[in-house]
């Protein structure tokens, strides 16, 4: 098993939001699924959420 960055996207109504996760995973496959998985567990304390870091473009 090798440690793996994982970017998980989803498109959403109002915007796009993305998930960044280092997980130790043997192939693609189980790391998208490890990433996912840690997402799922932090949904658990989404009221707990402060964003850290932005970057505002011109549109």
């Amino acid at each position: 098993m090798a440690l793996q960055k994982v970017t998980l996207q989803a498109k959403l109504k109002r915007g796009t939001f993305y998930w960044v996760a280092e997980v130790e995973a043997a192939s693609e496959e189980e790391a998208v699924v490890a990433a996912e998985n840690l997402f799922l567990a932090e949904m658990e304390n989404a009221h707990e959420w402060e964003f850290s870091d932005y970057n505002v473009e011109n549109a």
